[in-house]
Formats: structure tokens, C-alpha cells, sequence
């Protein structure tokens, strides 16, 4: 439970384009700027079922460095029932070139019951490295260089870069391979297309929903495999509606619960 917001953003984003035939040269047709997303985190540990927290994602225009970018910004909660136990108010911001989604800035700043983590990367795709600061509660501030490849993301670019993914290019049971940046590490992982369901979600209607698997990196979390579980809006949107995944103690999931401005009509809703 206490890492739950890090963990919806690492489910949430395990679904990257890595595999396709240009990743990097993708153009964005599922968000728009004005875009907001709720969800809500639910916890569960020996048959109880609890809503524990909340997640909000936006999208943005934003100059960073003189560039006109998007700001992605996703930013996480404990309901204030839970703060006494566990206060969690985390922020994780992605700065993305409009033209291919590519990261040009990416802040994490954490602040989980009093422990701070915060990082910063500046993406050099021209020389293939990201700048890096870090700083933890009771440890020293460090830069870093760290070698990255011209498609690499931070777990906010490349949750909205995945929502352009076309899954007709892909048979059932295929794997996608995709890199991503995180803690100064590159992780290697993958998705698995698994077709089409139709998906309920409490308190918003039943889904036509695109269905995938993914791996996970094993460590104090995860316990690594293909667990993990997402289900997308089969129209041009691709929104998450539907995400879960077995952890180290428990279950976690995570449920759309609101949303606006989105880019097109949500044609995947089943009246």
C-alpha cells in the first residue's frame, strides 16, 4: 500500500511502442491538451477490497527550455482516511515535444509519510544521454550521466506515446518489447496483446475494451512475471479504464472514474 501511487504509474505505463516500425516518429491522434483523467486505487489484502487513494492525470501546453511542449503531469493521493497510516502526495511531470511524444524534461517528486525522493532527467537524444539529479531523504545529492537509445521514455511520456499504439498491427498473443528509464536504469519489458472484452467499471458503463498482459521488474514491489493486467477503450482515445496487478502483499487495481476533454468522441462506451 505504501508505494501505490508509484505503483499505478508503473502499471499505467507498461505499455510502450517500442516495437513498432518508427517509435520515434509517431504522431500523437489520442490526447489533446485540456485532457484530465481520474482513477481511483483500490487495495486489496486477504479478501478486503479498499479504496485507498486516488490518481489525476492532465495534459497541458507548457514551454520548458524555449520549447513549446506538452506538460504531462500525473499526480497521486491518499483519501485523508488513510493519511494518519501512510500520507502519500506524489507528483510525476513529463515535458514532450508535441511532434513524437518524445521527453524533453521529466521531474519526479515524492513525498510518501515524510520520505522525499526527487529526480530530474534532461533528455540529449542527440548524443543518446540523459542528465540526472537526484535527492533522498538521508542521502547525498548525485548527478549522473546515464546512456539511454533514441526511443527511450520516463513513466509518464510514455504512457500517453502507448495510447497511439495500433494493435491491428499485432496478432494475438504477440509480444512488444519496449525501454524505459527509471532510477537511472534502463528496464527492458514487455506487453502482450490479448484481443478484445467487454469491461464494466463501476460507477461509469461497460467498455469495448482492447485486453493486454504485461511484465513487471521484479524488486521490492514486484515480484517480476506477466501479471499485470490493462484494459484500453477500443476507439481513438485509448484510455486505461481498467488496471491490475498482483504485488509483493496483495492486489492492486486501479478504475477510471472520471474524465474530460478528451481528444475524441468515446465511442467505446456501451450505452
Amino acid at each position: 500500500m505504501r508505494k501505490y501511487i508509484l505503483l499505478i504509474i508503473l502499471l499505467y505505463s507498461s505499455t510502450h511502442i517500442w516495437a513498432q516500425e518508427k517509435p520515434c516518429e509517431i504522431q500523437n491522434k489520442a490526447f489533446k491538451a485540456g485532457e484530465k483523467l481520474n482513477y481511483v486505487i483500490t487495495y486489496n489484502w486477504f479478501l478486503v477490497w479498499t479504496d485507498v487513494g486516488g490518481v489525476e492525470f492532465v495534459a497541458s501546453e507548457d514551454t520548458v527550455f524555449g520549447q513549446d511542449v506538452f506538460n504531462l503531469k500525473g499526480t497521486g493521493v491518499t483519501f485523508s482516511f488513510y493519511d494518519w497510516f501512510f500520507q502519500v502526495r506524489d507528483v510525476y511531470q513529463s515535458w514532450v515535444r508535441p511532434d513524437n511524444l518524445l521527453p524533453v524534461y521529466y521531474h519526479r517528486d515524492v513525498n510518501e509519510d515524510g520520505y522525499i525522493i526527487d529526480y530530474k532527467y534532461k533528455y540529449d537524444f542527440e548524443n543518446l544521454v540523459a542528465y540526472s539529479e537526484r535527492i533522498k531523504t538521508r542521502k547525498p545529492f548525485r548527478q549522473d550521466t546515464v546512456a539511454i537509445f533514441p526511443c527511450t521514455y520516463d513513466v509518464i511520456s510514455v504512457i500517453y506515446q502507448a495510447r497511439n499504439i495500433d494493435f491491428t498491427k499485432y496478432k494475438k498473443n504477440e509480444r512488444i518489447p519496449f525501454k524505459i528509464l527509471l532510477d537511472n536504469e534502463i528496464h527492458e519489458v514487455f506487453i502482450r496483446y490479448k484481443g478484445k472484452e467487454v469491461k464494466k467499471v463501476r460507477g461509469v458503463g461497460k467498455f469495448n475494451t482492447i485486453k493486454f498482459t504485461g511484465s513487471l521488474v521484479a524488486g521490492d514491489v514486484f515480484e517480476g512475471g506477466e501479471d499485470l493486467q490493462i484494459w484500453v477503450t477500443d476507439d481513438e482515445n485509448r484510455v486505461p479504464v481498467w488496471i491490475e496487478s498482483p504485488i509483493i502483499v496483495g492486489t492492486i487495481k486501479a478504475r477510471l472514474v472520471d474524465y474530460e476533454g478528451l481528444r475524441h468522441p468515446l465511442k467505446s462506451l456501451i450505452k
